[in-house]
């Protein structure tokens, strides 16, 4: 009797659980017939791009608006062959909607393919790893610490050293054209290894880590071929294939030993000697790992974490001040205009460096950067979001599993909202302007998104909008800024790992005051 009732029972849960398992089914076909995907377009204009230029989807940005203006904000693009497609969205609105009101569900990462999985070795930084607790540990501990204002304020004499040394090297050259690119990108490296490893690094440290980064970076947009069955293009391009490892190991045996030295001071600090207090290897070596049984980080993965600290903060920030630079060579009211607000905020002070401090006050320059930022952002498509759950979004089903791309630019020249948003003006963020008390963290509404938004925000945006204005600030105060004769400022733009200037600011620099 109470085997007959045991198989009953059974044979009862294994049909409810049946008939529960068909009525999911059902309600998800009546879910997806009611809703669509957005609209399908050829992927056959972009992939003739990427194939005649040898180009990354991040560099089909002329095509993809193209598509926009004809299939709306949203659409579907499918690049390989029965793989989930790619949505691609440029509308403010629904970033919000997708960023912030459906924050979770957009808050991871797809699984990253060869080389980036390598460099970041299977996902062990801020930037690549999927949403949960790894990336939490891993983001918590850079905002925390690193970038919590108190620690900011400690890396100050850090900006003041980085800033001499530029100035120092600009007015070694003012009697001749400059292209300053290479001295902003060797300032803010300088200024950010002091970040990371907590070292003031010489000149050849810093060529050599440079060189080092800027080939592991191109190999994120140009290296497209080892997404292809890896196993057998790594053997089809044995060579390209072992010129990344080989960097990664160069880039490993700078690294490990300034982190090493780092572990050495922590553990017995009496009557040894460090540049700074705190960096952020030190928050590495920190680190445990809950739920891989508390284990701390591996060399490996340290390194992939200061590559990450680096990259991101460096090639940004120096491609953001030269864009700045260059349009107020271009415009040399605007230049003159910021200065007489640093001049009447600082007076007839000599100090040779503006104090930090001061900038708060200088709500012009505050401006010139948002707007630099607006019409320049340094990255026109947000890294991919990978959707965790099924999802709808302005009508359109957003299925499980797909890769959705933000396109920050197009956000950022809505001519539905900003007025001739080309034009650079930065009057916009000034009292009465569209951009006037912009939420630069797309919390309460999207207006320009630069630093991304929501969960996969780039933590760094006040430390990089701090650099920003500290820089520009004693530049012009250090400068009078024109243009080569004959030579105007060319806007024209180019795709490195950020969006560049195709031909690089030349500036003739006229010192203001006497060294």
């Amino acid at each position: 009797m109470e085997l007959n009732a045991s198989l009953i029972l059974i044979s009862l849960s294994f049909t409810l659980l049946f008939l529960k398992h068909v009525l999911q089914n059902h309600q998800k076909k009546q879910f997806k017939n009611k809703y669509h995907l957005p609209p399908f377009v050829s992927p056959l204009p972009v992939l003739t791009h990427i194939f005649l230029h040898r180009c990354s989807i991040f560099e089909v940005a002329p095509i993809l608006r193209r598509i926009h203006s004809h299939y709306g904000v949203i659409f579907s693009l499918r690049l390989i062959p029965f793989s989930n497609p790619s949505i691609f969205i440029s509308d403010a609105s629904l970033a919000h909607s997708a960023l912030i009101h459906h924050g979770v569900t957009f808050s991871s990462r797809p699984l990253f393919v060869e080389p980036n999985r390598f460099l970041s070795v299977g996902g062990y930084n801020i930037s690549t790893a999927p949403y949960g607790s790894l990336w939490r540990i891993l983001r918590r501990n850079l905002t925390a610490e690193t970038l919590h204002p108190s620690r900011i304020r400690l890396f100050s004499p850090g900006r003041h050293w980085a800033l001499r040394v530029l100035l120092e090297a600009l007015h070694s050259q003012s009697d001749q054209i400059v292209t300053v690119k290479e001295n902003f990108k060797q300032s803010i490296l300088s200024l950010l290894a002091i970040m990371c490893f907590g070292k003031k690094l010489n000149e050849r440290e810093i060529h050599e880590i440079a060189s080092l980064q800027l080939f592991l970076l191109r190999t994120f947009t140009s290296f497209n071929v080892f997404a292809i069955i890896p196993a057998i293009t790594k053997f089809l391009f044995h060579k390209r294939w072992e010129e990344i490892i080989c960097a990664r190991r160069k880039q490993a045996d700078i690294f490990l030993p300034m982190i090493r030295a780092r572990r050495d001071w922590k553990q017995s600090p009496e009557g040894k000697q460090s540049d700074f207090e705190y960096c952020y290897a030190d928050s590495l070596l920190d680190i445990h790992l809950p739920n891989e049984g508390g284990r701390g980080l591996t060399d490996d993965e340290m390194v992939s974490l200061c590559h990450e600290f680096l990259s991101a903060g460096v090639d940004t920030t120096t491609t953001a001040l030269e864009w700045t630079m260059a349009e107020l060579v271009k415009n040399q009211s605007l230049q003159s205009k910021l200065l007489i607000e640093i001049e009447s905020l600082t007076g007839s002070c000599n100090e040779e460096i503006i104090k930090e401090e001061d900038l708060q006050r200088m709500l012009y320059l505050k401006a010139v950067v948002m707007e630099s930022l607006r019409r320049h952002p340094p990255g026109h498509f947000m890294l991919p979001h990978s959707v965790t759950e099924d999802v709808i979004v302005d009508g359109f089903l957003i299925p499980k599993g797909v890769q959705v791309l933000f396109a920050v630019a197009d956000v950022n020249w809505d001519g539905r909202k900003w007025e001739e948003p080309m034009e650079f003006r930065p009057e916009r963020f000034m009292a009465g302007g569209y951009g006037e008390e912009v939420d630069i963290t797309g919390t309460r509404e999207i207006k320009m998104m630069t630093f991304g938004a929501g969960r996969r925000m780039c933590p760094g945006y006040g430390l990089a909008i701090l650099h920003l204005e500290f820089f520009v600030a004693n530049l012009v105060r250090e400068f009078v800024w024109k243009s080569e004769v004959g030579n105007e400022v060319d806007l024209s733009e180019k795709l490195e790992f950020t969006t560049i200037m195709e031909n690089p600011l030349r500036a003739q620099l006229i010192p203001r005051r006497k060294k």
